[in-house]
């Protein structure tokens, strides 16, 4: 047997060695491309687990922050229609409860206070939270808090979530939630308004007011539906738009029943968000057909300065029973009104800022808290400065300015001692107070 030579020997091991660099090299570059391919992968399911892939937070816009939010349970009289006064179950006195604001990332601080004389609750359709803890009945006179993270944005109602849940929500206790996405829609130029759509079943209480009917509740066999708690009220005060501009409506269906088809006549919708979530974006539409609870982002655009564009739910047996509306669309020739000094009138003057429907941001009524001595001072004068139309309306419905126009002014006289507050029916996060005191 002939034995290999020691050069042999040595140039084998050499080849050896060089096969071994290979494959280790091979090895750890093979290693690598999994290790990218992995990582891919971890943020694929990232994205796919994000509450909204399409929309990214900008952090350059809005950073998230906390909001604290109040809503306290009280029992009150609304008018739901002309001659019609309505024992109402409510969140802050209204019907619809306050329109609450936040943006997408932002944490929700709420607290509920029950005022009213039975147990109430309340469900968030912007939250997710542990149902059975957050969303538990609570007594009179009870409080519960928690938090939540609204991540996706939308048009979302909230309501009471007490069985009969729909006893609750038709005796009025609803309202929206409307979470701003992280991406920047277009100004709306044009106007921005919130409608809530709902129904009222009533029958007398036997002192000349009415009250919730069960049985007509269970049937679905409404007496009145309405576009943000009162039938027809859009007809005699119209919402006023600007002709070409781009006009936002915030449109909510809280029910508790009916399907909404809302319609306006003499238009076609721009774009519509679904739920108000811009990632679900339909152009065109001629109406947005929406399912009790279910709320949308609608953008338009009114063609004929002067025109007047109804809006109605395209269910025209329910339209005739108040949910029909007017917009009013402002002549583009007309002179602009509101100019010059305000009215000379006695007491506190309190003034609607300019830029207060488009702008949540600004107080809106200014001085916002006023306290005024009967026989003093006690007469308030409101004047509207701003470009579109408002209201001065008591939470308890003592006093109701009806539609003031840019340049329109309105009186009130103070007599009974008290806290009053009062909102704009068309921009209810314009909230203010008059404290009125013996001299």
């Amino acid at each position: 047997m002939r034995v290999p030579s020691r050069r042999a020997l040595s140039e084998a091991m050499a080849v050896a060695v060089v096969l071994v660099v290979l494959l280790t090299g091979a090895a750890f570059f093979l290693l690598a491309q999994v290790q990218a391919l992995s990582q891919k992968v971890d943020r694929l399911e990232a994205q796919l687990r994000s509450p909204s892939p399409v929309l990214t937070w900008n952090e350059s816009a809005v950073r998230p922050t906390t909001r604290h939010i109040t809503l306290v349970v009280q029992d009150a009289l609304i008018q739901v229609a002309d001659n019609v006064t309505y024992h109402a179950w409510t969140f802050n006195g209204t019907v619809p409860g306050p329109v609450i604001w936040a943006n997408q990332g932002d944490t929700i601080a709420f607290t509920l206070i029950n005022r009213a004389s039975m147990g109430h609750s309340i469900d968030f359709h912007a939250a997710e939270v542990d149902w059975a803890k957050d969303y538990v009945t609570i007594p009179p006179n009870a409080t519960l808090s928690f938090e939540f993270q609204a991540r996706y944005p939308g048009v979302f109602m909230y309501h009471c979530g007490t069985p009969p849940v729909l006893l609750h929500i038709a005796n009025g206790m609803y309202g929206a939630i409307i979470i701003r996405p992280n991406i920047s829609l277009p100004e709306a130029t044009g106007g921005e308004y919130v409608l809530v759509m709902s129904e009222f079943y009533v029958k007398p209480a036997g002192d000349g007011t009415y009250e919730g009917d069960y049985q007509k509740m269970l049937a679905a066999t409404p007496d009145y539906v309405v576009f943000n708690g009162r039938a027809f009220q859009y007809l005699k005060q119209p919402l006023s738009v600007r002709p070409n501009e781009l006009v936002r409506l915030y449109v909510l269906n809280a029910g508790p029943s009916l399907w909404g088809a809302f319609h306006v006549i003499g238009t076609v919708f721009d774009e519509v968000y679904m739920d108000g979530n811009p990632a679900n974006v339909q152009r065109g539409l001629q109406t947005v057909n929406l399912a009790p609870s279910n709320g949308a982002i609608i953008d338009l655009y009114f063609r004929d300065p002067g025109g007047k564009n109804p809006f109605v739910t395209h269910a025209f047996a329910y339209a005739a029973k108040g949910a029909v509306g007017l917009f009013v669309v402002q002549g583009a020739s007309s002179p602009p009104s509101g100019q010059g000094s305000p009215p000379s009138r006695p007491g506190v003057l309190v003034s609607i800022d300019k830029g207060s429907a488009l702008n949540r941001d600004l107080p809106g009524y200014t001085p916002s808290i006023i306290t005024v001595v009967i026989g003093v001072n006690n007469t308030v004068t409101w004047v509207n400065y701003d470009d579109y139309p408002h209201t001065v309306t008591a939470s308890d419905k003592s006093f109701d300015s009806g539609n003031m126009n840019k340049g329109d002014a309105w009186s009130y006289t103070f007599t009974r001692p008290g806290t009053y507050t009062y909102i704009c029916v068309y921009h209810p996060w314009m909230r203010g107070t008059v404290i009125v005191k013996q001299p």
